[in-house]
């Protein structure tokens, strides 16, 4: 257990440096397939169905709409120092409505790693800085493609459309190969670029990777002037909350 530390805390320092040196020259694009995990599938179904006083018709509306989500596209770009992550929206332009996406999220992430901040854009309530999350490096490891990652483990507080937090753990998987402290949404600040993140609901995979893209990066960078906190942004979801209950 002891040798597993050193190892864990050696690999950070490591990285540190090789980020410093190398990640300004790094360049490129990521594509991650989003998916809804088939156990939460399964055990929303189940608590629907075995609630008396939902309606059969309500049932069945669930079942055809999980049954038809479809896995979801997302694309990373990052450049000198930042990044920006954001949802393919083609594919629900053609099919509709698309649980998978729904459930995963559609806003976009800006990252600047020099300032450390992680800028969620969101539509509803404003341009949020976010928290990063505390990660917990492990000794496991396993190959994505042709790159070796590490695994590492975090807890994300969230607040649901019902007006209330909740935790939901994240398991993320990142490659030192490629040394960027990047990932997708605010799965970031690992020391590699992470390509793989599964919790409970859903899992997102990289399934292609340019380090050597032939047209210009482009990086969109929200207007930071108007930046709210994680605690502003939580105070604005318990009001909309409140006023969806009144109207309904």
């Amino acid at each position: 257990m002891k040798q597993n530390r050193i190892k864990i805390t050696t690999l950070i320092l490591l990285l540190i440096v090789s980020n410093f040196c190398w990640a300004q020259k790094l360049e490129g694009t990521v594509k991650y397939e989003g998916s809804l995990n088939k156990t939460y599938i399964d055990s929303i179904l189940k608590t629907i169905y075995n609630n008396k006083n939902i309606p059969h018709a309500h049932k069945e509306f669930a079942k055809n709409e999980y049954g038809s989500a479809v896995d979801v596209d997302y694309y990373l770009h990052f450049k000198n120092n930042q990044s920006y992550f954001y949802y393919n929206d083609a594919l629900e332009l053609e099919t509709g409505h698309n649980p998978t996406s729904s459930l995963i999220g559609k806003m976009p992430f800006y990252r600047n790693i020099k300032a450390n901040n992680i800028i969620e854009i969101n539509q509803y309530v404003g341009t949020i800085n976010r928290k990063p999350l505390q990660w917990k490096i492990t000794n496991k490891t396993k190959k994505i493609g042709k790159y070796v990652c590490n695994q590492a483990l975090a807890t994300e507080t969230l607040f649901s459309r019902q007006g209330h937090y909740y935790t939901e753990k994240i398991e993320a998987w990142f490659t030192t190969e490629i040394p960027v402290s990047i990932g997708p949404k605010l799965y970031t600040g690992l020391p590699g670029l992470v390509l793989k993140v599964k919790t409970d609901k859903f899992t997102m995979t990289a399934t292609e990777i340019n380090l050597n893209p032939k047209k210009e990066i482009s990086i969109t960078v929200p207007n930071l002037n108007k930046i709210i906190t994680q605690e502003q942004a939580n105070k604005k979801w318990e009001e909309l909350a409140e006023a969806s209950k009144q109207n309904n």
